[in-house]
């Protein structure tokens, strides 16, 4: 399969932030193996397109049916979204793994499996004590930055204690799964 270059990389970057830029003013943000053209309104972002140039690869790429373009299989993608659970944890992060296990897309074990597969492929870290107090560490700057009694309307709090609690019980107890 042939890999794009630098070049291919940049000329699409420029194709999507100039598309975006007529939706309204973009920020562009580069970390690790990701590039990030946000769609911002009123100085917040609205629209994230992300890119990332993978080393690891749980499975192969599959073509757009829509387009010629490779698309991360969704298991690359649903380890890529663990690995920013566990190492950003950010609340974005955790209301995607939240809505996928929920919907039956997945379950938090095979969260889990995924992402210690990806991790022990790309040599890093695969201690699952270490990830649960990454986790709970980040579900606690979260619930001290926002505190449940900040968040007006009853059923938007009722909802974040209810997400709160899942990861809290059910997220990491499958955690256990993995020892076993």
């Amino acid at each position: 399969m042939p890999q794009a270059t630098g070049d291919d990389r940049k000329r699409v970057v420029e194709v999507i932030e100039a598309t975006l830029q007529r939706f309204g003013r973009t920020k562009q943000r580069v970390w690790g193996d990701v590039i990030s053209i946000e769609l911002l309104e009123n100085g917040r972002v609205i629209f994230t397109f992300q890119i990332a140039n993978r080393f690891v690869q749980l499975e192969a790429p599959t073509h757009a049916p829509w387009v010629d373009v490779l698309l991360d299989s969704f298991s690359d993608l649903l380890a890529s979204k663990m690995v920013a659970l566990v190492e950003r944890g950010a609340p974005r992060d955790f209301r995607d793994i939240y809505e996928l296990c929920r919907s039956g897309l997945t379950d938090p074990v095979e969260c889990w499996q995924l992402w210690r597969r990806r991790q022990s492929i790309a040599g890093s870290d695969t201690d699952i004590d270490r990830a649960r107090l990454a986790v709970q560490t980040h579900l606690a700057r979260i619930a001290q930055h926002r505190p449940l009694e900040s968040i007006t309307g009853e059923a938007d709090r009722s909802h974040t204690q209810q997400v709160r609690d899942w990861f809290g019980n059910q997220f990491l107890e499958a955690l256990n799964e993995l020892r076993g």
